[in-house]
């Protein structure tokens, strides 16, 4: 069994799509339970379907791989808030996790004893980043990506969007909690300092952001409440076809204070 310290957060990625070698779906179906399989055959489209089977096999074999416990013996819950959590009868409920994906890509998020929350965007997505920053975005967030060239503006909105969907994620509201009440600054060079600002519940307790491109056009944004003093590790692993698992050359984007990238060894962080 690999270890997962509570100074760290590992995110677990596993590739879809055309050119990449998937998890089967055979095999994926063998480990879903009732409920998520149901929810897996109501979704039309093929490649949706995959996404979202691939993020619950994700999820079973990375919980699997740090306890031991059988993938298909786990069961899932919601709390109060509808936030998904670890049944207590099934395996230790003091894990906690977050799943995404889009087009090509599912993530898992995974800690111990502290809130996390995982969003992923593609930053070649359609959208029209100027209409979705007025309806979204802060005063400060809009400002800031008025002033980046046009043809980086797209970019420059996934990158705060991805952050505001993992904090939500983290804090368990969704979409309840108005987006323009907390906001993100990117500042200095890239890797950029990720700085945090809000007035909801929660938005004083510290937390700490990162900002990952496992490999472009992905970004994967994570929030965590830190969880005690020290610096606050993010290590990527990958999911291989086969069962196995093997690290991920994440690039860090960006960063808040008292956050690391870690990859072969502690003498390899990446710090924030």
């Amino acid at each position: 069994m690999a270890e997962l310290p509570e100074g760290e957060i590992h995110l677990w990625l596993a590739f879809t799509g055309a050119g990449e070698a998937s998890v089967s779906m055979d095999a994926v179906r063998r480990l879903l339970d009732a409920d998520e399989s149901a929810r897996m055959e109501r979704i039309r489209l093929p490649g949706d379907r995959e996404l979202f089977g691939t993020s619950r096999f994700l999820l079973r074999s990375a919980l699997a791989h740090y306890t031991g416990i059988s993938p298909e013996t786990w069961r899932f819950l919601r709390d109060g808030r509808g936030k998904p959590r670890i049944d207590p009868r099934s395996g230790p409920a003091s894990l906690r996790f977050s799943i995404a994906h889009t087009s090509g890509l599912a993530v898992v998020a995974l800690a111990a004893g502290r809130e996390i929350g995982v969003d992923v965007e593609r930053a070649d997505r359609s959208l029209d980043a100027g209409r979705l920053a007025r309806r979204f975005f802060s005063a400060g967030e809009r400002a800031e990506l008025e002033a980046l060239p046009p043809e980086g503006r797209r970019e420059g909105f996934v990158r705060t969007w991805t952050l505001k969907e993992a904090y939500l994620k983290a804090v368990g509201r969704g979409l309840t909690l108005c987006l323009d009440t907390f906001a993100f600054r990117l500042t200095g060079e890239r890797p950029w300092s990720i700085v945090f600002s809000g007035e909801g519940e929660g938005a004083d307790e510290g937390w700490r952001f990162a900002l990952a491109e496992p490999r472009p056009p992905y970004m994967v944004a994570l929030a965590a409440v830190p969880g005690g003093p020290g610096v606050l590790r993010v290590r990527c692993r990958r999911l291989l076809p086969d069962g196995g698992t093997g690290p991920v050359p994440c690039e860090p984007l960006g960063w808040s204070e008292g956050v690391a990238f870690r990859f072969d060894g502690p003498e390899d962080d990446r710090h924030g």
